[in-house]
């Protein structure tokens, strides 16, 4: 049996071209070997494929230098939030006018006039910028899904846009596709979150009327260890927690957590949903009007079912 030869430490660790490969002097037979896979036409690569940030690295080795990543790729590239059907869909590649998009199994083509599109560099990848990609997802997303990629923009940690950054982009572009949708979802997002379930619970909240919370709220009195609670209706001392698998996953964390929510008793009503309540929203919307009713809301008439 004859030996395998190995692939050129350049290589190794890393998507390449084929091309590349060759000018590396590794044989044909050596690239089809089933060591690699070959996530796209004329790449070959030894680490996983399995996200859409995997495949954008794979397909990084064919990016000519007017070719650039946008739309759901480059979200998942910047860290937006996006839901989990794009976690497996096709990549997105995009060039400008009149240079060519690539055209391949696997790959989404787009191609922008001159001075269409705000591009950015990420690690040495090329890619639209963060405002810029929330612009073009208006053609990808539904109108949570587009607010929840909006809150991530100006999450509480390490936050990629400003509210006034999102205004001034969807001030512009007229006629472009789903300006319309933009602006609807600007007006629902809300500076400060921690995740997309957050955000989640706070449309889940709007969209069965209830008053609306401030997000990651400091909860804690002067001279106290500052605590924050995720969704806050202060003017009836009630707070909504999403815990998510994280906490589960972290028990630190979730030790952390529980100790957080008893200091706030018995000054605040912490209502504590965790992702197998989000399968039955009316039951969730129930439990925080409930809390509120009894801290002193008044709901209006249309609300009452809620507290039945």
């Amino acid at each position: 049996m004859s030996r395998l030869s190995a692939i050129p430490p350049e290589l190794n660790g890393a998507s390449f071209s084929v091309k590349e490969a060759r000018d590396f002097g590794v044989p044909a037979s050596r690239l089809r070997h089933n060591e690699l896979s070959a996530p796209f036409r004329g790449v070959r690569t030894t680490g996983s494929v399995a996200s859409i940030v995997d495949r954008a690295h794979a397909f990084a080795p064919l990016l000519d230098q007017q070719q650039f990543f946008s739309h759901s790729t480059a979200a998942a590239l910047w860290g937006m939030w996006l839901p989990l059907r794009l976690q497996t869909a096709e990549i997105h590649v995009a060039s400008i006018y009149p240079h060519r998009e690539p055209r391949m199994v696997g790959v989404v083509g787009h191609r922008f006039g001159v001075g269409r599109v705000e591009r950015a560099l990420l690690f040495g990848l090329p890619l639209t910028t963060p405002v810029e990609t929330w612009r073009l997802l208006a053609g990808e997303l539904s109108l949570d899904e587009l607010i929840a990629a909006g809150d991530s923009l100006v999450r509480r940690q390490n936050p990629l846009a400003t509210i006034d950054d999102l205004v001034r982009a969807t001030g512009s572009h007229n006629g472009v596709r789903g300006l319309a949708l933009l602006r609807q979802a600007l007006s629902m997002v809300r500076a400060g979150a921690d995740s997309a379930r957050e955000t989640d619970l706070r449309l889940l909240i709007a969209n069965f009327g209830l008053p609306e919370p401030t997000v990651n709220e400091r909860v804690s009195a002067d001279g106290e260890p500052v605590r924050f609670g995720d969704l806050v209706f202060r003017q009836w001392r009630t707070i909504a927690e999403y815990d998510g698998r994280q906490h589960r996953d972290n028990p630190r964390q979730f030790a952390r957590d529980v100790v957080r929510l008893e200091q706030l008793a018995p000054e605040w009503t912490v209502i504590r949903v965790l992702n197998e309540h989000m399968s039955d929203p009316g039951s969730v919307a129930k439990r925080i009007a409930v809390a509120l009713s009894r801290n002193g809301w008044r709901p209006p008439r249309s609300k009452l079912h809620l507290l039945r």
